[in-house]
């Protein structure tokens, strides 16, 4: 069968003849995965390419009557396996890098938002050593962000009463920061007084 000319081997596969086609897959499947292996420079998937554009090509083996040329046709079927395969490769990719990085950004989130519950639970205990009008003026103004003017104005007392509490406040929490936490209290008050 290897001395049929490819006009009438053609006909043969178009009318069904499987040696016919098989003799087609050999003078042809070389050619295809030079030139697949081109455009994807992977092994694995250009074998996996040339397979599928030659199921391909016995399915739908009765257009093969209407080809005067197969080298060009095998040869843009490839190609256009080949780049939708590279199109499906770079949506996956797109998939996988965006899931990664909302993973990240879920679990430094996370790790923040747990950071942030430590930190307001260590705030809790320090405020709870502080005499009552302390605390009352140290909630008003660091976590609900008051001025001095505004909580003196709520509690009916000095600006200047307001200031006394708030430094007194200030160094005991400076205090238990660096001594509990380890780390200086700018750091801790820049992480926290701010949110």
């Amino acid at each position: 069968m290897q001395l049929l000319t490819e006009e009438v081997l053609l006909k043969y596969v178009a009318e069904g003849n499987s040696r016919a086609f098989a003799e087609l897959h050999d003078r042809y499947r070389p050619i295809l995965y030079r030139f697949v292996y081109s455009i994807l420079k992977s092994a694995d998937l250009t074998k996996d390419i040339c397979q599928e554009v030659f199921i391909r090509i016995w399915e739908d083996r009765q257009r093969l009557a209407e080809i005067y040329s197969f080298k060009p046709y095998v040869l843009t079927a490839g190609k256009n396996h080949s780049l939708n395969a590279l199109k499906k490769m770079l949506a996956e990719e797109r998939k996988i890098s965006s899931f990664i990085q909302s993973y990240e950004e879920s679990r430094q989130e996370v790790e923040e938002d747990l950071q942030s519950k430590e930190y307001q639970r260590f705030i809790q205990q320090v405020l709870a050593t502080l005499p009552p009008q302390s605390q009352r003026v140290f909630v008003l103004c660091r976590q609900q962000g008051l001025s001095y003017e505004e909580v003196a104005t709520e509690l009916n007392v000095s600006r200047n009463i307001i200031k006394k509490h708030m430094v007194r406040s200030m160094k005991v929490f400076k205090v238990a920061v660096e001594k509990d936490l380890g780390i200086t209290f700018s750091v801790f008050a820049s992480l926290m007084f701010q949110l």
